[in-house]
């Protein structure tokens, strides 16, 4: 997964209008998912937090938290 797909994929899950459209996402994406996008969604984190948006920067990092988790049970 490049960088820019990293991307791509963070604002497409940051858009999920519900929770079970998030997993569905979830699902789809999680065998693509890397390293890239862990460190990707990572910096995403800190800039939400350096900008003061607390919320979508919590939020995401429980997303990839929970992605993580899944992943390793793969």
């Amino acid at each position: 997964m490049t960088q820019q797909e990293a991307l791509d994929l963070i604002k497409e899950l940051l858009r999920a209008e519900d929770d079970e459209q998030l997993m569905q996402l979830v699902s789809l994406h999680l065998p693509s998912v890397d390293g890239t996008f862990f460190s990707t969604a990572d910096a995403a984190v800190r800039r939400l937090e350096h900008d003061g948006k607390a919320g979508p920067a919590n939020a995401l990092r429980g997303l990839t938290d929970r992605m993580l988790r899944m992943k390793t049970l793969i």
